[in-house]
């Protein structure tokens, strides 16, 4: 049993070091009461898309088997404005910008207001950070949570940034959680400013480079997930016990009560995804899904998790991609067993709207660093580095 279990192990770790070729997902959208319910539907309607989506009508015109009537505008506010208007009848645009939307003052209505009726593909390289060559005791992992289900080689906005500090010899765990809608940059913008969670829609690496030159920090591996494997592993674990500092009601999911709730996996997402509850929004999210992170870290050290380590396996596969070489994961698997100090803490800032690389035209509500929770946040990330 012991080496079956070891061989799917392998190829559970095989698998997640050898992510998919990255892919966009590009929406076809309608408005809420337009009578299209698939993309064939839309044969015959007035298309639009953004002048920087090149591809995109061809794509359109593959799907439907002829070229739409199309138009082009300047940035995704301007096409949105265009279906709302009824200038044009169906919007291509890609699925992640579409979902910043309604973060702009005046368009909140696209969140309900557009529906997808189809969804295209692209393929596109995106680089990966470097791995180290040994397998160091003490390291940095990024914790990225993809806001989307399905396949995680999509590309998509992060809706968890949470950085990892481990020190296997000590026996502790420091997670920093950087709310989505911090203001900051990476190597894509040149110098402009954008949301972190944007980073996401660039590669894994722009995430990673975005907190690196955040904290000054040198994050050595990478952790990506999706909603579908997020569920699919608390599910696996036999759901987990997390703590809540409230009482608070997410609907149709379940009300979670103050102290401990014995989660599953859809109510576990629901859970780290809440801000609308609280008047502290983002950061109490980033709180709850620290959290649930260390629920994972304690089940999975107790000797129960053996009981379906095979379930777990299967959830693993096809759900997570990560940098980690087997060795690191062997390492840190050996060192799961007994207490762990968890400790964690939120990088803070002031509310703010500002213009965004990734969606220029409007301004996004977002998040202006607090330099001293900044620094903070780089002291206690050394100070667990250190120990």
């Amino acid at each position: 049993l012991g080496m079956f279990w070891v061989r799917q192990a392998k190829d559970a770790l095989d698998q997640m070091a050898q992510p998919a070729t990255p892919q966009r997902e590009i929406g076809v959208y309608v408005l809420e009461d337009d009578p299209a319910q698939t993309l064939e539907d839309t044969a015959g309607y007035a298309y639009g898309g953004v002048e920087a989506g090149a591809g995109s009508l061809a794509l359109v015109g593959q799907a439907l088997g002829q070229e739409p009537p199309w138009q082009e505008y300047p940035t995704a506010f301007a096409l949105a404005d265009a279906l709302g208007k009824g200038e044009r009848q169906a919007a291509v645009l890609e699925v992640a910008y579409q979902q910043s939307l309604s973060d702009a003052r005046g368009y909140e209505w696209a969140e309900t207001g557009m529906r997808q009726v189809g969804s295209l593909y692209v393929e596109e390289e995106a680089p990966l950070p470097s791995v180290p060559q040994e397998a160091p005791e003490r390291f940095v992992v990024y914790l990225s949570g993809s806001d989307t289900f399905g396949p995680v080689s999509t590309l998509a906005r992060s809706d968890v940034n949470i950085l990892a500090a481990v020190n296997t010899r000590e026996k502790r765990l420091f997670l920093l959680a950087t709310p989505r809608d911090f203001y900051v940059s990476f190597s894509q913008t040149g110098g402009a400013m954008d949301k972190l969670t944007h980073a996401g829609i660039y590669g894994v690496e722009a995430s990673v480079d975005a907190l690196e030159t955040l904290y000054g920090v040198d994050i050595a591996y990478y952790l990506r997930m999706n909603f579908t494997g997020f569920v699919e592993v608390i599910d696996a674990l036999g759901g987990v016990s997390v703590y809540s500092d409230r009482e608070f009601t997410v609907e149709n999911i379940r009300t979670y009560q103050q102290g401990y709730n014995q989660l599953t996996g859809i109510e576990a997402l629901a859970f780290a995804r809440e801000r609308m509850s609280f008047p502290e929004g983002d950061y109490q999210r980033a709180q709850n899904q620290m959290e649930v992170i260390r629920a994972v870290v304690e089940k999975a050290s107790t000797p129960a998790v053996l009981g379906g380590f095979s379930s777990l396996l299967q959830a693993v596969e096809g759900n997570f991609e990560t940098n980690l070489p087997q060795d690191q994961v062997l390492a840190l698997a050996s060192a799961m067993g007994g207490d762990w100090q968890v400790e964690t803490y939120t990088a803070s800032g002031y509310s703010a709207y500002r213009e965004t690389y990734s969606m220029p035209g409007q301004e996004l509500y977002v998040i202006l660093p607090d330099q001293a929770s900044v620094e903070q946040a780089a002291a206690l990330l050394e100070e667990t580095l250190a120990a």
